[in-house]
């Protein structure tokens, strides 16, 4: 049921931006398409990182992301850009299994960021933007250990819906933030550019339905995304 529920949400983020592409053949040069493809570096932040990694210390982690984009010219100096790109991101970190038992581990996710609208400034080939993402969760997993101590990638951290929640972390299924980027855009249309985000979303499915132990009365686990990329582009 949850594949089926990805792949309908991935087509439902991805009609928008074909019918942004197709109205660009009607207008004139107001609107340009473009792929793009880089290198992603992420983390996670929160104060509760204390909760999930020993004494609340992660590792960036690098990868990649490549997508599409749409850049609606609505001014002389101002467009809007619909965006959609398929990444993997995550951290690693020490994981304590149990006491005295302690890992160095990766959370590995892969999911689909839209960026639904963004203004953006233009300035001859110099483009700002900023605004919303959302983003689809698609496959996770971290490192764990099986009965002979050896190290594997424990797929269960994705959930899929019926377990509780209350007693074991699965991952949120969708994310939401903001992103800001600035890109440059030759004269041959080849691009460079580079850009930040931040979630907002707590990474873990009802992060408020665990208790603290650290901290008793807080009831919502604060771990979140962030990320950096730059990026290679081509535009037509």
């Amino acid at each position: 049921m949850m594949k089926k529920e990805i792949v309908i949400g991935f087509f439902l983020l991805l009609t928008p931006l074909l019918g942004f592409a197709q109205d660009g053949n009607q207008a004139k040069g107001n609107t340009s398409f473009g792929i793009k493809a880089g290198w992603i570096q992420s983390d996670l932040f929160g104060k509760h990182l204390d909760q999930w990694a020993v004494d609340g210390k992660t590792d960036k982690q690098n990868s990649f992301f490549v997508g599409i984009s749409v850049s609606n010219l609505v001014g002389k100096h101002f467009a809007l850009r619909h965006e959609l790109f398929y990444q993997q991101y995550g951290a690693g970190f020490d994981r304590e299994l149990e006491e005295d038992v302690v890992i160095d581990a990766q959370l590995k996710m892969k999911g689909l960021r839209i960026n639904p609208i963004s203004p953006t400034f233009k300035w001859g080939g110099l483009e700002i933007y900023a605004g919303p993402y959302i983003n689809v969760l698609l496959e996770s997993s971290i490192t764990a250990l099986d009965e002979n101590g050896n190290k594997y990638k424990d797929y269960e951290i994705f959930g899929t819906g019926p377990e509780d929640t209350e007693d074991y972390k699965y991952l949120q299924k969708m994310d939401y933030g903001f992103v800001a980027g600035i890109d440059y855009i030759f004269k041959k249309r080849f691009s460079i550019g580079a850009y930040y985000s931040r979630g907002f979303a707590p990474i873990f499915d009802n992060a408020n339905s665990y208790g603290l132990e650290s901290t008793p009365g807080i009831k919502t686990l604060k771990i979140y995304n962030e990320s950096y990329g730059v990026s290679l582009g081509l535009q037509f």
